[in-house]
C-alpha cells in the first residue's frame, strides 16, 4: 500500500487539517481519512502527526507492507534518520519508530507536491470541516478525480 499525507493549517480559524490517502498497487484509492483539530498547529508537527495517523490507520487496516509518503522533506529526513534528537517532535518521532516496527515492510519517502495533491487537498478540505471523517471503497468525485491526476504525474506498473 501507498500512503500519502499532508497537513493543512488555518490561523485564522485555529484550526489544523490532516489529509491522508492510501492506494493499492495499481494506484486506485482504497481509504481516505481526514483529521480535524481545533488547535493552532505549527507545519512540522502537523505533517508528523499526518504521518502518525497514516501509520495507525494501516495497522488498523492490517497492512503489512506500506510505504508512506510525504511533501515535508524535514520530517521524512528525521524519520529515516537514526538518533535524530528534535525535541518539539520527539514523542510523535518516537511514535512513528514503535508503529513503523509492527509492519513487515514500512518505508518514508519525500514527493514534491504535484505528486501530493491529493492529500494536500484533503487536509484543505479537513482543516474546514466540523469533524473528521473516513472514507472506503466510495469516495467523493472530486478525490477520485484528483487521485487519478496524481497518478498522472506518477504512473504505476499495473497489468
Amino acid at each position: 500500500m501507498m500512503i500519502n499525507t499532508d497537513a493543512a493549517i488555518s490561523a485564522k480559524m485555529v484550526r489544523s487539517g490532516l489529509g491522508i490517502i492510501a492506494r493499492n498497487w495499481c494506484g486506485v484509492i482504497v481509504k481516505a481519512k481526514g483529521i480535524t483539530e481545533r488547535r493552532k498547529g505549527e507545519a512540522a508537527t502537523e505533517e508528523t502527526r499526518a504521518i502518525r495517523g497514516a501509520l495507525e490507520m494501516a495497522q488498523g487496516a492490517r497492512w503489512t507492507n506500506i510505504e508512506v509518503q510525504s511533501d515535508c522533506k524535514y520530517v521524512v529526513s528525521l524519520i529515516n534518520t537514526d538518533n535524530v534528537q528534535e525535541c518539539r517532535l520527539q514523542t510523535l518521532l518516537d511514535d512513528i519508530d514503535v508503529l513503523k516496527k509492527r509492519f513487515e515492510s514500512c518505508t518514508f519517502s519525500f514527493v514534491p507536491r504535484t505528486a501530493n495533491s491529493c492529500s494536500h487537498e484533503l487536509a484543505q478540505f479537513a482543516v474546514k470541516a466540523t469533524r473528521s471523517f473516513e472514507w472506503e471503497g466510495t469516495f467523493p468525485t472530486w478525490l477520485s478525480a484528483l487521485a487519478r491526476k496524481d497518478m498522472g504525474v506518477v504512473t504505476p506498473f499495473c497489468n
